[in-house]
């Protein structure tokens, strides 16, 4: 070979060996990625041109008529869209809003650090294709949760998009690398609204507020009687909270937005606005909406009995943002519910009457089932700290999906007063991603104990120390994430001279199935914690 040949032919293998750096998670954003190559992408040859939004053109025919039954709602011009992500059913653009998250992992009164997440809903008949697209790039750096959906992504680089189809209702994440994400509400589709005039408060499409729905008084807030329905339309945006007390048959309904966006929330001057604040009330029934971005607490339901909550679907980023709270209730069911929390998700606790102290709370027959968590700060699912009354029994969490468990345990029960927490079960629970012990949490799977807490036994009512009795943790599968967990069964020795110096015990725990990245826990596993706890077995095998 001649010398100017080697010469070109080096040139030319420099070219193909110097493939062009793709950016890590942690610079993933719109102004430093750039479209890269993928195997379902279009031509390379096709326009990049962008739109004024920043999003790449799609050229004519790209998006196909969806000829299946659905719908959503209007969009609504005032409420902030997602600036990087925009959604197409078929041929026709889906609202897609603004929402803000918390990835900080970290207790910060003012909840500073927040980030802006995407929401959207839809209602379908028999399922729809859609298209999905961002302003960075998206190939390898997206997944739909739940995973068991087994929902199908065809990433276009190209025009930065993904194309998938759905085939029936639920709630739906899609997440990116570096924490960015869709959260998708899918709901069946109904050919005649719900709604009935008897008796009812009906929300439309569009944003209600105390300055154009007189409905919302000054205080944007509702206070509602018995029997009472309240029907939120597609579409809908009511920025107030609903106050319901002493009262029977109360519900609200319908696939629209509660927005607590527009209000104060800073724990540091006790500034709070919670949108459910229901006491003493029976027989109601709180089904479909979404409540974003609350100022506080999302549902407060304090002494109350008979009653569920369905598909109700969650985000919140502020401080003390649980999901929803259930103090001193009884015979409570909550299924289907999607739960985004920065704060505890699901949380049963025992509170005393503020009127007076004396009395003590009482839980029995709760039920948590088919709901979908994703946890950015606290617990997952949670019995306590508050556990003010001698009677806790009756608790039961399965079949749960824990799409991200990101700050403290996953499964818990912190007993801070004189609760005897008796027959609790976790039965059936999935965890698709484990990174529990970021931010100022603990690398915990799961966390039983009775003891003293300087934060929490003393808010409400200063008692004795309780008990744990029969619990029940039955078929947990950690599908990813950290491998090291814990598993912390403690009870005490009480040490404050008011109480006899008595240790307060964990009874008959059994733990069975529980399987970490696909490798079965067994007796050998050497992230247990035990102290003041008998007879705990792990598949018929004892620990202490």
């Amino acid at each position: 070979m001649k010398g100017k040949e080697l010469l070109n032919l080096l040139a030319l293998l420099s070219l193909f060996s110097c493939a062009t750096p793709q950016p890590s998670s942690s610079s993933l954003s719109p102004s430093s990625e750039a479209p890269s190559s993928s195997a379902s992408s279009s031509s390379s040859e096709e326009s990049t041109e962008k739109d004024d939004r920043g999003f790449i053109k799609l050229p004519s025919g790209y998006l196909k008529k969806e000829t299946r039954l659905h719908s959503f709602g209007a969009d609504v011009t005032s409420k902030a869209k997602a600036p990087n992500l925009r959604l197409f059913l078929g041929d026709e653009e889906v609202p897609v809003y603004g929402v803000y998250v918390n990835q900080t992992h970290k207790w910060d009164p003012k909840a500073s650090g927040r980030d802006l997440s995407a929401v959207a809903e839809v209602s379908l008949k028999e399922g729809a294709k859609f298209t999905l697209q961002s302003t960075w790039v998206v190939s390898g750096r997206c997944k739909a949760l739940p995973s068991a959906s087994n929902i199908e992504l065809d990433f276009d680089e190209t025009y930065r998009a993904i194309n998938f189809e759905i085939t029936k209702p639920g709630d739906y994440m899609f997440e990116y690398r570096g924490g960015r994400a869709l959260h998708l509400f899918v709901y069946p589709y109904e050919e005649q609204s719900q709604y009935n005039e008897s008796n009812s408060l009906y929300f439309g499409p569009g944003v209600h507020n105390k300055d154009n729905d007189p409905r919302l008084r000054n205080n944007s807030t509702i206070t509602l009687s018995s029997n009472q329905v309240v029907y939120l339309a597609e579409g809908a945006f009511v920025e107030g909270a609903f106050i319901s007390n002493n009262t029977t048959g109360v519900k609200i309904l319908g696939k629209g937005f509660i927005d607590g966006s527009v209000f104060d929330r800073d724990a540091s001057k006790g500034s709070r606005f919670i949108p459910f604040d229901f006491t003493d009330c029976h027989d109601f029934e709180l089904n479909d909406f979404a409540v974003l971005d609350p100022a506080g607490w999302c549902f407060n339901l304090y002494f109350c009995h008979d009653f569920s909550l369905s598909r109700v679907k969650i985000i919140s980023s502020r401080s003390n943002g649980d999901g929803i709270s259930l103090q001193s209730c009884k015979n409570a069911l909550v299924d289907g519910c999607f739960v985004r929390s920065y704060d505890d998700s699901i949380v049963v606790k025992n509170y005393p009457r503020w009127n007076n102290r004396s009395i003590e709370g009482e839980t029995e027959n709760i039920e948590v089932r088919n709901c979908g968590i994703y946890n950015d700060l606290a617990q997952c699912l949670e019995v306590g700290y508050e556990t003010v009354g001698t009677k806790m029994e009756g608790i039961y969490f399965h079949d749960i999906t824990i799409l991200g468990a990101y700050h403290k345990a996953v499964l818990s029960i912190h007993n801070g007063n004189n609760a005897n927490i008796k027959n609790v079960r976790f039965e059936d629970v999935v965890i698709e991603n484990l990174q529990t012990g970021l931010g100022d949490g603990n690398p915990y799977l799961i966390d039983f104990s009775v003891a003293y807490s300087p934060t929490w036994s003393d808010q409400h009512k200063v008692t004795s120390l309780g008990s744990i009795d029969g619990v029940k943790v039955k078929n947990i599968n950690v599908l990813s994430g950290k491998t090291d967990t814990k598993i912390i069964i403690t009870g005490s020795m009480e040490t404050r001279s008011a109480y006899p110096k008595i240790a307060h015990e964990i009874n008959d725990v059994e733990l069975e199935n529980i399987v970490i990245l696909g490798k079965k826990m067994d007796s050998t596993y050497p992230g247990f914690v035990l102290d003041y706890a008998h007879n705990i077995s792990l598949d018929g095998v004892k620990l202490d």
